[in-house]
Order: structure tokens, then C-alpha cells, then sequence
């Protein structure tokens, strides 16, 4: 329930082996798909080739699943894309998390936080890496510029492979007092 990786549990909060061995900074993890064909080649037209409507779909497979999981009284009080570095937003013109949260926050009526967390470190792309060198690469590469009185916020990613990425971002927000946090990926990668 933590990380988001499949395991045969007999209790849908069941956590794993490495969440048990090692927790993590963040609450729960829920993620629309398995990072299996066709998503890769969906999220990859969506980053490379800028066909923001398939942030639209990803969006509305989001508004479904939250409508099914969560109450009113249960939503996050704000949405945080994962942010890029400000040189990849203007290579690629559009962060695709943000894309993906514009039709979940109107929808719900959550605000989309864009400027409490920043990218300060321009890393190679996860995606690029093995596991075992992606925490040193993301390691200290985000910051808060910003103070967030929220209490329950969803931190929102394409896909999530290592977790390494949201538990950076985790740790920033729980040093600042944020109680609750899920993250939303659209992926994962196992």
C-alpha cells in the first residue's frame, strides 16, 4: 500500500518487505497502471512528442479513480506535480505532471501547486539510469521555495520506478509539517 509494488497480501494495507524494513517518507502510493504496453509508448508520445491529449486521458483515468477511492472529507488539499528542471521545461515546453493535474484539480476543485517545490539540480533523466544509481542522482535535487499550510498533499509523477523521486520531495514536505502525503503516478514500474 506504501510503495505501490505488487505483492499477494491477504489485507489491502499490506505492506512490503522494504516499506517494513526501511519506511518511507510518504503515506500511500496509488498508481492507474502497471508501466506495461502500450503505457510506455503513451507517456512517451505524451513527454517527446508533446501530445498533451493523452495528459487529458491520463487526467480523466484520474478523476475515475479518485470518484472510486476517496471520500470528499479525504481529498488532498493541494496537488504537487513533480517539477523539472527550469532548462528541460524549455526544451520540452510543459511539464507532463502538470498536464496530467490540470483536469484532476478543476474537477475536484484542488489547487495545483507549481512554485512551493522546485527542481534546483538539473539530474540525467531516471529513466536512463540503473536503480542503483538513481537515488544519488536525485539526491538533493529539489527544494522548497515556499512555505505550504497544506496538510494532505498529493505529490503527482508519470511513473514511478524506484520512489526515489517522491521521497525527496516527501522528506522536504514532512520537515515542513505536512501530515499526509500520497502519491499519484500514473506508472509503475516493478
Amino acid at each position: 500500500m506504501r510503495c505501490g509494488l505488487f505483492i499477494e497480501a491477504t489485507s489491502f494495507n499490506m505492506l512490503c518487505g522494504q516499506c517494513i524494513s526501511k519506511p518511507r517518507p510518504f503515506d500511500h502510493t496509488f498508481a492507474l497502471f502497471n508501466y506495461t504496453a502500450p503505457i510506455p509508448a503513451l507517456i512517451w508520445k505524451l513527454k517527446f512528442h508533446g501530445d498533451l491529449s493523452i495528459a487529458h486521458l491520463l487526467g480523466q483515468y484520474w478523476i475515475h479513480f479518485i470518484e472510486q477511492h476517496y471520500t470528499p472529507n479525504t481529498l488532498p488539499d493541494l496537488i504537487l506535480p513533480v517539477p523539472l528542471h527550469h532548462k528541460r521545461l524549455k526544451e520540452r515546453g510543459f511539464n507532463q505532471a502538470v498536464e496530467i493535474a490540470k483536469p484532476i484539480g478543476k474537477h475536484f476543485n484542488i489547487p495545483i501547486d507549481t512554485r512551493t517545490c522546485v527542481r534546483i539540480k538539473n539530474t540525467e533523466a531516471q529513466s536512463t539510469m540503473p536503480a542503483h544509481k538513481r537515488e544519488n542522482n536525485i539526491a538533493n535535487a529539489f527544494a522548497l521555495s515556499y512555505s505550504t499550510q497544506a496538510k494532505h498533499i498529493a505529490i503527482l509523477d508519470d511513473v514511478m520506478t524506484t520512489g526515489n523521486t517522491v521521497s525527496e520531495i516527501s522528506h522536504l514536505l514532512r520537515r515542513v509539517g505536512v501530515a499526509q502525503i500520497d502519491v499519484w503516478c500514473c506508472a509503475r514500474a516493478h
